[in-house]
Order: C-alpha cells, then structure tokens, then sequence
C-alpha cells in the first residue's frame, strides 16, 4: 500500500531541511524498540494500557465481518492513520518549540525580575512570533518597535 502522507523524507527518514527543524523525527529511535525514555514517560501517562490489544481485537471481528473487497476500509484506516500521526507530529514540534523559546527567555532573562503584566506581554508575543514561524525581518520589525519605545523612554526622563 503507498504512503497516504504528503510529507518528503530524507533517506534517514527526517523531513527535508525545508521549514523548522523537526523534534519528533529527532527524538524517533532508528531501532524500533518501545524503551526509549520519552515512550516510557509517555507509557506512564497514557489512560489505557489494554487499547492497543482492544484495538486487534475489534479489527479482527470487523475485518471478519466485511464480506468482498476489504481494500477501501484499508485505506480509511490507513489515512486515519497518516492523519493522526502527522496531528502528533505537528503537536510534539509545537509545543517543543515553545517549551525551548520559553527556557530561552527565561535563560536570557537570568535574575532580573518582571512584572506579572510584562511576562505575559513577553509570553504572547514569544508565542505569536512561535506560532507564525516568522521570518528575522518579522524580528527585525519587533526590535525597530522596541527601539522607538525605548527612545521615547529614554527622551521622556531627561
């Protein structure tokens, strides 16, 4: 059955350099094995264990089931599929890149102290910036707005 996904690969079967780097194809192991330290965080956390062994079941009594040609209920589960995995995929690189832009901040900002209403200004803005994966002249932009309040500061305490 082909691939139902759009997404290109590279031979090591990361995405092309193209766009923001991806986290949870960095984070996959090449061996296939359930004991990478992230699946057992994560086997941990997930609701119920016996899913997967239902899931088998329930497919084996449906498939049982369809009479004739089995291959477009194949091909619904096999979309379903590229669907949810690409959503986790997409889900795990968002919410990495804003975890790491967040640590960043708060690094940078090492001891000095902000009031609750600046962190949440700098938050969102951080997260919008995140968000529409904007390019260094959308930077750029930002700091030319920074620099003309601080000029202004500056020009209001003499």
């Amino acid at each position: 059955m082909k691939s139902v996904s759009n997404r290109q690969r590279t031979h090591h079967g990361s995405k092309k350099a193209e766009g923001p780097p991806n986290y949870y194809r960095q984070m996959l192991h090449p061996r296939g094995d359930e004991n990478h330290p992230i699946d057992l965080v994560v086997a941990r956390r997930v609701r119920d264990r016996l899913a997967p062994k239902k899931l088998a079941r329930l497919e084996r009594q449906v498939m049982g089931r369809i009479q004739g040609d089995k291959q477009p209920v194949l091909e619904l589960e096999a979309l379903r599929n590229a669907i949810s995995a690409d959503r986790d995929e997409a889900f795990f690189n968002v919410g990495y890149e804003h975890g790491l832009a967040d640590a960043l901040a708060r690094a940078r900002r090492g001891s000095f102290r902000l009031s609750n209403e600046v962190k949440q200004f700098a938050t969102e803005t951080r997260e919008r910036m995140v968000q529409l994966e904007a390019p260094w002249q959308a930077a750029l932009g930002l700091l030319e707005c920074l620099w003309a309040l601080a000029a202004k500061h500056d020009s209001a305490s003499r």
